[in-house]
């Protein structure tokens, strides 16, 4: 099987979300550029265009036609594509690690040689109000519309859970949290692309006001505008644009498991479960059989942290050890740059907000330079070889990818 790399990563600002100006497909082109120049490529270079289609206008009856859902097509068009490949990939959160995944398998099965991984989105502002379908009637929108818990409420749940299961405190997992924003903070502060400068102290990020305990306002992130591009070609390629591949040892696609506990209102006071979550673990635990690794070879991790409580399961899940080591970790501050466990040195989707579709390429452009030694301040004081990044999406949509150094 044919290996593949990353020659170039470009990323965008975040910014607030629901402007219409300036247009979501001229910024997409111009990351795309930069992209494109970074690794010396031509538009015509490219055998295909894959990019995340955007959560605006999710509610529209004409949803499937909006420009905004085939961005790949438009962008062909805009940049001056003739004859590649153009696919747009709907997976809500995990859109843009999906869209990666398939990149990385066409060429790794010979089917195309170079790829762009391309997207942008401009998320609502404030929470999501599933849109119901003649077609087919959301089953989320009960749980907003008829109790009104939004994401918050069972991410509180879930959080509590936890604190439950391991004989803790509610407090405990609210300080932990509060720690965690701080460190994520003092990264985005050092990132130009992430919305949120600002550093935060724990007893800042507790002295906010409560929206669903233990889940304080700046445990929250917000909703942003942002989006990135990505030039994946096989390995033989990378390494004649590039003297600093990095290669994608693995890329892996979750989807729901029947009876999987993830987070469904109906499930936090009702089962009892040793190792709750498998759906977040299975597209990980793919991940290192495919590269041939295991957790310890873990360098770095970046992850989607729509809230602090998620950086923590996150961290359980891709270690797979005991949830009392995550805690010592954070507590530590061993995910810090100078720690032996860096976690979401980019600042973290705390910092950036959450372009819904996009995410991923936040996640993807700080390993890359975080693995090429670029990452300026935030780079990792330890010897990086391979890092691991996860998005989790609606409906049980799961991205995970493992990068390593290859030069």
């Amino acid at each position: 099987m044919t290996e593949s790399a990353i020659v170039s990563a470009s990323i965008m600002e975040w910014v607030e979300a629901g402007h219409p100006t300036p247009l979501l497909i001229d910024r997409l082109a111009e990351v795309t550029v930069r992209a494109l120049r970074e690794a010396n490529l031509r538009p015509r270079d490219l055998d295909a265009i894959i990019t995340n289609t955007t959560a605006i206008p999710f509610d529209s009856p004409s949803y499937i036609t909006t420009s905004a859902q085939h961005f790949a097509h438009r962008l062909a068009e805009r940049i001056g594509v003739k004859g590649a490949q153009c696919i747009n990939v709907c997976a809500a959160c995990a859109s843009a690690s999906i869209a990666f995944a398939l990149a990385d398998s066409l060429i790794k099965t010979g089917a195309i040689k170079t790829a762009l991984v391309a997207g942008i989105d401009n998320s609502p502002r404030g929470f999501y109000l599933p849109g119901q379908s003649v077609l087919d009637p959301d089953p989320y929108a009960a749980a907003i519309k008829v109790i009104g818990a939004t994401n918050p409420a069972y991410w509180a749940m879930w959080a509590r859970r936890r604190a439950y299961e391991m004989g803790q405190s509610v407090e405990s997992i609210k300080e932990l949290m509060a720690l965690v924003k701080e460190i994520h903070s003092k990264y985005g502060a050092l990132n130009p692309y992430a919305r949120y400068k600002r550093i935060f102290a724990a007893k800042d990020v507790l002295a906010s006001p409560v929206v669903c305990d233990p889940l304080h306002l700046y445990m929250i992130c917000a909703t942003s505008s942002g989006g990135g591009a990505v030039v994946v070609t096989e390995m033989e390629k990378a390494k004649k644009i590039t003297n600093k591949p990095v290669k994608i040892a693995a890329s892996t696609v979750g989807g729901p498991i029947y009876g999987e506990p993830m987070p469904r209102l109906r499930v936090f006071s009702t089962m009892n479960i040793e190792k709750p979550f498998t759906e977040w673990r299975l597209p990980i635990e793919k991940a290192y059989k495919m590269a041939g690794i295991t957790s310890e070879d873990i360098d770095i991790i970046e992850c989607h942290d729509t809230s602090c409580f998620h950086t923590i399961n996150w961290i359980d899940q891709i270690m797979g050890w005991e949830r009392e080591e995550t805690d010592k970790l954070i507590k530590n501050r061993e995910i810090e740059h100078t720690g032996r466990l860096p976690v979401n040195l980019s600042g973290g989707t705390a910092s950036f907000g959450e372009a819904v579709m996009s995410q991923a390429f936040m996640m993807i452009h700080e390993l890359f330079r975080q693995l090429r030694g670029e990452a300026g301040e935030r780079q990792a004081k330890k010897n990086l070889k391979i890092g691991i990044f996860t998005a989790y999406g609606a409906y049980g949509a799961y991205g995970c990818a493992i990068l390593e150094k290859a030069f």
